[in-house]
């Protein structure tokens, strides 16, 4: 029965209330694991505090071993419960799992056992008296007790191991919140060594309880100066670590505070030394840097930087860094690598640029033959026309035996036939890719096909095609731009109209009398046979739905191959799924001659 509150009591009872603030103030942060385990580990000792307090509240020696025997229920899992809180801070997550935790729980579950049947074995208490003077209970310590102690001591020795060999793994703004933890861990242990071995300045009484009040304090003064568990520390170097992005931290001093292994990488520092330092001396190959750092405003803005002979690229922010008062503390720079996406629009503007090039080719090429065949319809008629009536003129003529007027017609259908055969030869010169003249010369259609093939990367990666070379390749006499668009035609022609994804197979062989046949066979729907006379001509379309256009390519392509002394084809079944081979001849050429070139 309590009939007073001693000073111990009241000492125990302010020390269990602190326990329970404290477990209050964490409660905000119990998100993370690790606060989880120190919310638990308050509760176990303001358990344990309460009880001390009910004990020494009463001077009858049965309720002190009772409440005594009731303190074990904080006592046995404080050791246990600091384990897994600083096994968690410190991020070793191996060990924080169901297995672990019920396999350290067996000695609290046997120690509570054996407390609560001391009567009958004595392993906790072999015996205990009652100083009547100073109303504390002394024990007299049974073998479990030693036992439970050194379990107790080994668990809070790890974690408090686990807390120094964190330190090298966290920057320095972090490495304050684990020596803060490290103090706070330390006072406790030294409390209970005290008890133990009996260097205390009142005997019998325990000063463990009342060392996490102290313990307390300094962790809620953690929390407010330094701000433990707003950020878990581990994560958020992780985080650091991972990130793409550079990271720079620098206070209003200009002391670089935190960085980030991209940062590091991207500028070569020195990892070792660069934290702490003047960002002025650790910058001092990047004038661009400084200047942006030592601006009052905050910045984004493109840099470019050279590394092994290349141009790399990245995007800054510059961001002013403010306390809880609104004044300057430092500032954040956070550094984008844009190298693949500049890179990637320089291809793109070059590949637009060629593209325009060829449509811009193509469309002179169109309009030639549309020119063509307009000023061809318009210049033959009437010379045609003349031809048509003096030939009827001449018949009748015939008839009559009019010699004189079939001289004078026949002349007339040689003018007019002359006439029609110079229109005709200038036509076709103008009929030409490009106008100009050019001349064959021996080239190397690996090297041609290639360069085809770059030009036409994205249709390949579009249609998910995959292209195969079934043997080596044969040299050629020909024009190499014009056969490079020939390659573009057949290659463009075999994706659009082919299977799904598109397999497209290219080869050559020698095909007699001096000719090389170059072909390219898709797997697509083929064409029946009656059409293969069409597909050469011009505005032909067979499949419409499938790709647009004015059906132009294979008869622009027909005339170029055409022109340079060779001929195109088509062969296939008309078979769904057999597929269509397109082919062009062109002349073969002597290695001789290629090596001459050369």
């Amino acid at each position: 029965m309590i009939d007073f509150l001693p000073s111990n009591s009241l000492i125990q009872l302010l020390t269990a209330f602190t326990a329970i603030g404290t477990s209050i103030l964490l409660w905000k942060f119990r998100k993370a694991i690790e606060v989880r385990f120190l919310i638990l580990l308050e509760i176990f000792v303001a358990i344990w505090a309460f009880c001390y307090a009910l004990e020494f509240g009463t001077t009858v020696l049965e309720e002190k071993v009772r409440y005594s025997q009731m303190s074990y229920l904080g006592i046995a899992f404080i050791p246990l419960t600091y384990f897994f809180f600083t096994t968690s801070y410190s991020q070793n997550f191996r060990l924080v799992n169901k297995r672990t935790i019920l396999i350290t729980l067996l000695i609290p579950v046997i120690t509570l056992i054996l407390v609560f049947t001391n009567d009958k074995h004595g392993l906790i208490w072999k015996d205990y008296t009652l100083d009547s003077s100073t109303n504390i209970l002394h024990y007299q310590h049974g073998i479990w007790f030693w036992f439970f102690d050194i379990y107790a001591f080994t668990l809070i020795a790890w974690g408090i191991f686990n807390l120094v060999s964190s330190i090298s793994n966290f920057t320095s703004f972090y490495k304050k919140q684990i020596r803060i933890l490290i103090v706070a861990s330390l006072i406790p242990v030294m409390a209970n060594l005290m008890y133990i071995f009996n260097i205390n300045p009142v005997p019998g009484f325990d000063w463990t309880t009342v060392s996490f009040v102290l313990t307390g304090l300094i962790i809620a003064l953690g929390i407010f100066r330094y701000k433990i568990f707003e950020l878990i520390p581990v994560a958020r170097e992780k985080l650091l670590n991972t990130m793409n992005e550079g990271v720079l931290v620098i206070n209003r001093n200009g002391i670089i505070e935190e960085t980030n292994p991209a940062l590091i990488q991207t500028f070569g520092l020195n990892e070792k030394t660069c934290i702490h330092s003047n960002f002025v001396q650790t910058f001092e190959q990047f004038p661009e840097i400084i200047k942006l750092l030592q601006s009052d405003d905050d910045r984004f803005t493109d840099f470019e930087m050279q590394r092994n002979k290349q141009s790399f690229y990245y995007q800054i922010r510059i961001t002013s860094l403010h306390n809880q008062l609104g004044k300057l503390s430092g500032k954040l720079m956070v550094l984008s690598d844009v190298s693949s996406i500049r890179r990637t629009k320089i291809q793109l503007t070059k590949k637009n640029n060629l593209l325009k090039e060829q449509n811009r080719r193509n469309e002179k090429l169109i309009d030639d033959l549309d020119a063509y065949a307009h000023t061809l319809a318009h210049d033959l008629k009437n010379p045609l026309s003349v031809i048509f009536s003096s030939s009827d003129i001449i018949l009748a003529a015939a008839e009559e035996g009019d010699m004189e007027t079939i001289k004078e017609f026949s002349a007339v259908i040689k003018e007019s036939s002359a006439k029609t055969i110079s229109v005709t030869n200038e036509l076709l010169k103008m009929a030409t890719a490009g106008h100009e003249d050019v001349e064959t010369a021996p080239i190397e259609m690996e090297q041609v096909y290639t360069a085809a093939l770059a030009q036409i990367t994205d249709n390949i990666l579009d249609y998910k095609a995959s292209i195969e070379v079934e043997n080596s390749w044969i040299n050629a006499q020909a024009y190499a731009p014009w056969i490079e668009e020939i390659w573009i035609n057949l290659l463009s022609n075999a994706m659009k109209y082919g299977g799904v994804p598109p397999q497209i197979k290219v080869g050559c062989e020698l095909n007699g009398q001096g000719m090389v046949k170059y072909w390219v066979k898709d797997n697509g729907d083929g064409i029946p046979k009656d059409q293969h006379i069409n597909v050469f001509r011009k505005h032909t379309r067979l499949q419409p739905d499938k790709a647009g256009g004015y059906g132009l390519g294979l008869s622009i392509a027909k005339r170029i191959i055409e022109k340079l002394g060779g001929k195109v084809g088509v062969e296939s079944s008309g078979e769904k799924g057999g597929g269509s081979l397109f082919y062009f001849k062109l002349p073969a050429v002597r290695v001789e001659a290629l090596n001459e070139v050369r």
